[in-house]
């Protein structure tokens, strides 16, 4: 499978900024909040453009940069990690996902990541894509001809089944389908009381949306305590990443608390299913509106596969549909924006960013620069095949974050893409119908706002097998 490490990324010259960044005016005491609140990805589209790689606004009294260069990025995440925590929203995540991998920081985030590490490398996640495939075989197969499906709900069912049954060992949890439905609610709820204009409001003020996020996290630990507590008692190690992580030590052979699991645990239902749901709907809605795409997706899937049910060893061998997934990713990016606190003063670009200040960095602008990506609007994904990708800077492409503390479950996200795709488009095409588009909501995610409905056909399985 092709990376983005192969791709011998150069290292980009840092862009001239203004020693003053600028950057809309707002109104008084709310500064850019309802600009920002009304449409997200049209104002960071119009303060990068407008205003360039550093930009400077305030809401509601916070201090933010926009970050949108490449150079100015892995000078951020890379060149001043130690002078950072994660943002304000992001850091709120706590309420629900406790110190997990996402929220942590310091040597708690160290100690945690080199525990989990070594579950998640290329070797050991391969072991999972016969559960993949398996997963999407049956949802395949529900698919009948002539159906108008949601294709965003038949994705997040598959990748929460794959989740779930790769996290626990299913036949002794019989309640581990509930944890993911628990999980979404949370994440839901917390959208509503915490992203949007309540986050405005004190912690104590209790509205509805506040009462269904706590309530929704109680929930979860009721699910989770005993299928943890008996996961541990039981003694059995298999090769689910729940016995992984009850195995994992760090170096004075330390393993993880009973607190420490239920945050990591939580935080993988909440990382492990979403982003690749909205990657694999973007990725199906595209092909469906690029046919000569599709064609070519197809024809590479009849050839690496000849009729027979996908493996993990195929993904090296899927390179154009390892382009689609990727191209996906670059228009739509899941994870469309993920931000920093400055927890010290500390220099960026030559300016001076001041302790406390949050810092956004948004791969939807930055996957969309024309410097990087010419034509960027186009779903090409010969761009990732045919040079035109070669030597981009390292932070042009980032939909998995970057640093120290990129998404250590790439390496899953990516061949559950490949292999739930594959399986998927050997079995049906899938065409959008005349009254759908693809419409997108930034939140935690950039999740679409509506059914993405797309019309189903069977294929002729003489002709794939020809």
């Amino acid at each position: 499978m092709t990376t983005s490490s192969t791709l011998a990324p150069r290292k980009a010259d840092l862009p001239s900024v203004p020693l003053v960044p600028t950057g809309p005016r707002g109104v008084p005491l709310f500064g850019s909040l309802g600009a920002f609140a009304r449409d997200p990805l049209a104002f960071v589209t119009r303060v990068a453009r407008e205003h360039g790689d550093l930009a400077r606004f305030q809401v509601a009294g916070t201090t933010i940069y926009l970050v949108s260069s490449p150079a100015l990025v892995q000078e951020l995440l890379v060149g001043r990690h130690g002078s950072s925590i994660k943002d304000q929203i992001t850091r709120g995540l706590t309420r629900a996902l406790g110190q997990g991998l996402l929220t942590s920081e310091g040597e708690r985030w160290r100690r945690q990541r080199k525990r989990a590490a070594p579950s998640f490398s290329r070797a050991d996640i391969a072991v999972y894509g016969d559960t993949m495939v398996e997963s999407a075989r049956t949802l395949a197969r529900r698919m009948g001809d002539g159906e108008v499906r949601d294709v965003h709900a038949d994705m997040t069912g598959v990748t929460l089944e794959v989740v779930v049954r790769t996290l626990f060992d299913v036949a002794s949890v019989p309640d581990a389908d509930r944890v993911g439905d628990t999980v979404s609610s949370l994440v839901e709820s917390y959208r509503t009381a915490y992203v949007g204009w309540q986050r405005l409001l004190p912690d104590w003020v209790p509205t509805p949306s506040r009462r269904r996020f706590h309530r929704s996290v109680r929930d979860i630990d009721r699910v989770l305590a005993p299928i943890l507590r008996d996961a541990r008692a039981s003694g059995r190690r298999g090769s689910d990443l729940l016995s992984r992580l009850i195995a994992a030590v760090d170096e004075d052979g330390t393993g993880m608390s009973d607190t420490e699991l239920r945050d990591e645990i939580v935080t993988l239902f909440l990382a492990g299913h979403e982003t690749t749901a909205i990657a694999l709907t973007a990725a199906l809605y595209l092909l469906g509106e690029h046919p000569e795409v599709r064609a070519r997706a197809l024809a590479e899937i009849d050839e690496v596969l000849g009729g027979r049910p996908a493996r993990a060893a195929d993904a090296p061998r899927l390179r154009y549909l390892d382009a689609v997934v990727r191209e996906a990713m670059r228009v739509y990016p899941p994870a469309w924006i993920l931000g920093r606190e400055a927890t010290e003063d500390l220099e960026l670009g030559g300016v001076t960013i001041e302790r406390g200040a949050q810092l956004l960095v948004s791969q939807w602008v930055i996957h969309r620069d024309a410097r990087w990506f010419p034509e960027p609007e186009r779903f090409r994904p010969e761009r990732w095949l045919d040079g035109a990708t070669e030597g981009l800077p390292r932070y042009a492409y980032m939909p998995f974050g970057g640093g120290p503390r990129v998404c250590i479950g790439n390496h899953f996200a990516m061949l559950e893409a490949l292999l739930i795709l594959a399986t998927i488009l050997a079995e049906v095409e899938l065409e959008p119908v005349a009254d759908t588009a693809l419409r997108l909501w930034p939140a935690i995610t950039l999740r679409p706002t509506h059914p993405v409905r797309m019309a189903v056909r069977r294929r002729d399985p003489v002709s794939r097998a020809a």
